[in-house]
Parts: C-alpha cells; structure tokens; sequence
C-alpha cells in the first residue's frame, strides 16, 4: 500500500443484508431442489423406457423363438427328413 492512500473501511453488515442473503439462500435451495426432482424425474423415466425397450422384448423373445423354431420345424419337417 501506498504511503498517501487510505486504508478502505470493511462493509457493514447490517441485519436487512442479512435478511436478504438469507432470502437469497432460501430461494437458491429451492432451485436446487426442484432441479434435483426433474432430474430425478428423468432419470425414473429413462429407467421405464429402458425397461421397455430392451428387457420387455428379451423376455418375449425367450418365448417367441421356442414356439416359432416349433412351428417352423413342423411345417419344414419334411424337407428335412
């Protein structure tokens, strides 16, 4: 610091600027949380649709392709022998 400066005085700190960071507070935790429930909306429906997309047909496969192996064996079982 310069010798001719004066030294800058600290902020006061008076008990409206406290009300208004702490309003300030609130109002942010409240975006928080309500970005923490879409997120957690999105996520609930990524995992239905991937339950539907990927699980649902696998386990239909699992009873599809026996029966259309046993329809196809029977209908070409001739050709065969």
């Amino acid at each position: 610091m310069k010798t001719n400066e004066q030294p800058v005085p600290a902020p006061t700190i008076t008990q409206e600027s406290v009300v208004a960071e702490a309003m300030t507070d609130k109002q942010m935790i409240a975006e928080i949380y309500e970005n923490t429930r879409k997120t957690k909306n999105y996520m609930k429906w990524s995992l239905y649709i991937t339950i539907i997309l990927v699980v649902l047909p696998l386990l239909a496969a699992l009873f599809i392709v026996p029966f259309a192996f046993n329809s196809l064996s029977s209908s070409y079982g001739s050709l065969l022998q």
